[in-house]
């Protein structure tokens, strides 16, 4: 199943138990919750009612729940009068009856004796219920004794006991002087609830009171029940805009990683850039996640492109392995076939063989040049192994190379000559540095004419110095010069003929020389110039620096 379908599921359900969760809180938690809120806010309406009239003595500016029937009654501590305040009108009732004055007395005398207490008890409530009813019956008595403008005929009596239920009273007590009694009873529909706030003044006793029609659980349910369809549909509109917003926002930058992905699956020349290229880089979790997916496709990418070199290594080794092979079997023919060739002639006495002390040179001669093949064709094949950096003198090295040189330079009366420097050090292995250095030294006096001259030139290019190294007359065949470095490359003419470049020789000289320069990380080049053939070795110059660098690259 698809990632944005699933979301879409578990958004589906997401929403089903939110609505259960409101319809079960506003159908059951809710009601009870606003009924006890609504009783919070008449008590405290009595409260302030009755404090504001404490305050000013009238209801003028006071907000109050019902204004029609609230009211407060003052009830001097001497005198016949009784102050009636409301929220429409105000009145000062005067007794003048003597029963009307006595009842009055008794109701003062009942409430300051209860009040005088401070803390109302079970034992009080019970007194005053008693004192209350018998009130009631001397009321009842006086008002059939006395004769009123009008005659009252009850035609009929019924007993509402029956019809009202869960009859409460609870008392607040808020300071020594003040205290509300709250009465509540409840019908078929509705809960009726008296509050009732005294408080004893120094020279009278204030009642306040406050008749109210508390809410029903009942009344509220069906009005949340009707209202539960449209709150479920905007829940469900929500659920599935905030779903469909997710969905862009996650489900999509996956969809592009996977495509990303599928890119590098089947990427050939690992030329995929990185994903978001060049826009806003995204800090949460999926752009972690195309981090490493980029960075690991780079890491793929460098090692692909080591193995590449390592493989190119390998078919160069493979190939200089062919060329020991080949050297072996076709250029020491060669020289053994002329050894044997010189021994048979002795041995048997043939022509001008006979004259062993002359030929036994010649035979040597030859087995010197297996031998020096030999030499390098192992050597090739393990220099690798030994490589040494270190730091060497490139003026004294010239000169001692020169040495054994100088015998055939002598021969062929040629003139060595040194410019620039004297003395450069430069970083290197000496033995593969050496081995260059012969080649180019013996090339250098083979191949110029006789009675030439020869120059050597320390120099010094940037970061790098070496050995520059011109044979004056010499010159490579312009078809032969791009090939010089591969092996087995040589001319047709003999040593020493003007005008031709590695004549006589077996072919392996500078390709030998370019390997071990390429082991060494130096520069080695062969080019025609006016004056002749000019050869030449760059390495590193020594610094500090630079030999840390370069060694840690040989290792």
């Amino acid at each position: 199943m698809k990632l944005g379908r699933k979301n879409l599921i578990y958004s589906l359900a997401l929403a089903g138990i939110m609505l259960a969760l409101l319809a079960g809180y506003f159908c059951w938690m809710l009601p009870s919750l606003y009924v006890d809120h609504v009783m919070e806010q008449n008590l405290e309406s009595i409260r302030e009612q009755h404090r504001a009239y404490m305050e000013t003595g009238s209801y003028q500016g006071v907000r109050v729940k019902n204004a029609t029937a609230c009211f407060s009654l003052e009830i001097p501590d001497e005198g016949n009068e009784i102050q009636i305040t409301g929220k429409s009108f105000s009145a000062n009732i005067l007794l003048r009856e003597r029963r009307l004055q006595e009842i009055l007395q008794r109701c003062k005398d009942m409430l300051n004796g209860s009040a005088a207490g401070g803390v109302w008890t079970d034992s009080d409530r019970v007194e005053l219920e008693r004192e209350a009813e018998e009130l009631r019956k001397i009321l009842g008595e006086f008002l059939q004794e006395t004769e009123l403008p009008v005659e009252v005929r009850l035609l009929y009596t019924q007993n509402l006991e029956q019809e009202y239920k869960n009859e409460t009273v609870k008392l607040h007590i808020y300071t020594d002087s003040m205290l509300i009694l709250e009465a509540g009873i409840e019908d078929s529909e509705n809960r009726y609830v008296n509050y009732m706030a005294l408080e004893k003044a120094p020279d009278r006793l204030v009642i306040s009171l406050l008749p109210v029609v508390t809410p029903e659980i009942e009344e509220i349910r069906p009005v949340v029940l009707m209202s539960l369809p449209m709150l479920g549909a905007v829940i469900l509109l929500l659920v599935l805009l905030f779903s469909r917003v997710y969905s862009r926002g996650i489900v999509s930058p996956i969809v592009e990683l996977v495509q990303h992905t599928e890119q590098m699956k089947y990427s050939r020349d690992f030329c995929v850039e990185r994903m978001w290229e060049g826009q806003e880089h995204r800090r949460d979790e999926v752009g972690e996640l195309a981090d490493t997916l980029d960075d690991l496709y780079g890491r793929i990418r460098e090692s692909y492109r080591q193995l590449e070199e390592k493989n190119a290594q390998l078919a160069e080794e493979n190939r200089r392995q062919e060329v020991f092979l080949r050297a072996s079997s076709h250029q020491l023919k060669t020289p053994i076939a002329a050894a044997l060739l010189l021994v048979d002639g002795m041995l048997h006495q043939m022509g001008r063989y006979k004259d062993t002390q002359a030929n036994l040179p010649r035979v040597k001669e030859q087995l010197l040049s297996m031998r020096k093949m030999v030499e390098d064709i192992l050597f090739l094949g393990h220099c690798e192994e030994h490589i040494h950096m270190q730091v060497i003198d490139a003026g004294t090295l010239v000169k001692k190379r020169l040495e054994p040189l100088a015998a055939l330079a002598a021969d062929r009366k040629l003139r060595i000559e040194s410019e620039g420097e004297k003395s450069l050090e430069i970083l290197t292995d000496e033995a593969l540095f050496t081995r260059i250095l012969d080649n180019l030294l013996s090339n250098a006096v083979k191949y110029t004419p006789e009675e030439g001259r020869i120059t050597v030139r320390l120099i010094q290019d940037g970061q790098r110095a070496g050995i520059r190294i011109t044979n004056l007359g010499g010159r490579i065949s312009p078809q032969l010069l791009p090939h010089i470095f591969e092996p087995f490359v040589s001319g047709n003419a003999g040593a020493g003929s003007p005008g031709d470049f590695g004549g006589g020789s077996h072919g392996l000289g500078l390709y030998i020389a370019d390997y071990y320069a390429k082991k060494l990380h130096a520069v080695l080049s062969v080019r025609n110039v006016e004056e002749g053939v000019e050869a030449e070795i760059l390495q590193t110059v020594f610094t500090a620096s630079s030999s840390e660098i370069h060694t840690d690259l040989i290792d």
